[in-house]
């Protein structure tokens, strides 16, 4: 009896050491610094608009700037995309879905600017007419890059596209070689010899 209740109590200790343990291991999420960034991960809930269905966004973020991959899902929880960022823009191989789960499309998007670049203009003041600078942030520029896999809604059928810097190029400007239908060789005429036409019982006249 004592034997049996020494064993109980270990394994109540044990269960509630592992589920310490479990509950530890969660990390938080839409935590932020002193300083009032986000930090870590984070899920964020977009609502409908302008007729489109809202979704949900999850992912890292890195003193106040999306870092890494995020999924975007609908509310029903159906994955929408997989995006890879960098200081806040689009910068990696990502892959999106149609609203029923099937692949729509996958490649690499490049940001052709520098997120945070500052840059100075000149505008028009209209009561004056006199120009002052003005300085604006940019937040890059994402293009697609490289090969593009896109999957036929139906069919599920892939058919490759070519980009440089976001314009679409043909696969031979973008070197794939495996893409370029092979040029088709003309057979040469068939000729009879004489002793062949006699082995098959073909007479020549």
């Amino acid at each position: 009896m004592r034997r049996l209740l020494f064993v109980c109590t270990l394994l109540c200790l044990a269960t509630g050491a592992f589920a310490q343990q479990l509950v530890y291991k969660v990390p938080k999420h839409n935590q932020k610094d002193e300083k009032g960034r986000k930090q870590g991960l984070w899920m964020e809930e977009v609502g409908e608009i302008r007729g489109e269905p809202g979704f949900t966004w999850e992912g890292v973020y890195k003193n106040d700037r999306k870092e890494g991959k995020w999924t975007k899902s609908t509310h029903g929880g159906i994955l929408l995309a997989e995006e890879t960022y960098k200081n806040n823009a689009l910068n990696g191989y990502c892959k999106y879905f149609y609203p029923d789960g099937k692949r729509s499309a996958e490649g690499m998007i490049v940001s052709s600017e520098i997120p945070g670049q500052k840059d100075t203009i000149f505008v028009v003041d209209l009561d004056t007419g006199a120009e002052k600078p003005m300085e604006i942030v940019r937040e890059g520029n994402p293009v697609r890059q490289g090969l593009w896999k896109v999957y036929d809604e139906d069919s599920g059928k892939m058919t490759k596209q070519y980009y440089s810097l976001g314009e679409e190029i043909s696969a031979a400007e973008a070197g794939d070689n495996d893409s370029i239908p092979a040029a088709v060789t003309p057979k040469a005429p068939v000729s009879h010899l004489p002793h062949e036409d006699a082995v098959n019982g073909k007479k020549k006249h």
